[in-house]
């Protein structure tokens, strides 16, 4: 079990006029619980943080406030033998596979790194394990292996990257908008694959996605976490968040999902009072939403609200949260 407590993520960014350094927190005070075996949709627009909490929780980057664990066990990432034993744990999936795969390195030389760095297989056993390990993401591994990246379709590249992924036997998967990029039919078949292979091997699977639609299918069983600058504003199962979206934020996101026709019909709409996503220094003191948000009253530019439990399996961040009634099956 990872647990996240207070993980904040600042940047300082130099403004252009008057040439003086502006706190930005990329990611904002995160609670979050994230157990093996568990499946939890990340959902906010782009700019939101969603990427910056992966590469926080991957060890990618250090966290500027806060404390990681494993199992109830601080993790210390301050010595690369730390941060070599905390990649054996959790593992990314890129968003790009082609920008992934160096394309003038074969196949067998890309795959062998992971084996070889961790020293996990000797070198007798290791054309066995990659076999092996393609075999099991579907891919031929004689078909594959000694060819080039761009020698192979997009689907294919996909299933590599997770491959090398799952290489070092991780308990957790961070999938950082793994499918943004390919087209509908390709998407559905590797969010079944990641769905598959992690129910296989009893992996925690975090996604990251701006995609309400993508969110549901992938943690239908699981939970979803919306972010908003750097927040986490509603946080559940994904079945209540979907039939009873209470912060104004996730509404606006599902008002803004394409309807199914002839199977779904939408009974009220959200609209934000602006479609930009606006920023957050570290001097704001109010609801991350409410410059957009069309229910704000006083009190929302001036207190925070706290993410806070409406139910054992609902947390909602806002002083004004109301179910709503979004879409509806005919």
């Amino acid at each position: 079990m990872i647990e996240l407590k207070d993980v904040t993520k600042r940047f300082n960014l130099k403004g252009s006029a008057a040439k003086k350094s502006k706190i930005f927190n990329a990611v904002n005070q995160i609670n979050l619980t994230w157990r093996r075996g568990e499946f939890i949709s990340v959902v906010g627009e782009s700019g939101c943080g969603k990427s910056t909490l992966a590469k926080v929780i991957a060890g990618l980057t250090d966290a500027s406030e806060g404390a990681i664990s494993l199992d109830r066990e601080p993790v210390h990432l301050r010595s690369q033998k730390e941060r070599t034993k905390w990649a054996k744990t959790v593992q990314v999936v890129p968003q790009d596979p082609y920008a992934a795969l160096n394309p003038v390195r074969k196949i067998r030389s890309s795959l062998a790194d992971a084996f070889l760095y961790h020293k996990l297989v000797s070198r007798h056993e290791l054309s066995h394990k990659m076999e092996e390990l393609l075999e099991f993401v579907g891919l031929n591994a004689r078909e594959t292996l000694d060819k080039y990246p761009h020698q192979l379709s997009g689907g294919q590249r996909q299933r590599l990257v997770i491959a090398r992924a799952l290489s070092v036997n991780p308990d957790f998967l961070i999938a950082d908008e793994s499918v943004s990029m390919m087209d509908v039919s390709l998407r559905v078949e590797i969010l079944d694959y990641l769905k598959r292979v992690s129910k296989e091997r009893n992996l925690g699977l975090l996604f990251i996605t701006h995609d309400f639609r993508v969110a549901r299918y992938i943690s239908i069983t699981g939970k979803i976490a919306v972010m908003y600058l750097g927040h986490i504003v509603e946080f559940g199962q994904t079945d209540e968040i979907l039939r009873n979206p209470m912060h104004p934020y996730t509404q606006s996101l599902i008002s803004a999902v394409p309807l199914i026709a002839g199977r779904e019909r939408r009974v009220e709409e959200v609209l934000p009072k602006s479609f930009e996503i606006g920023t957050l220094d570290e001097r704001s003191i109010g609801c991350p939403f409410a410059a957009r948000c069309p229910f704000a009253q006083a009190d929302c530019l001036e207190q925070r609200p706290k993410l806070d439990s409406v139910t054992s399996y609902h947390q909602v961040a806002c002083h004004y949260a109301t179910a709503r009634k979004m879409l509806v099956n005919e």
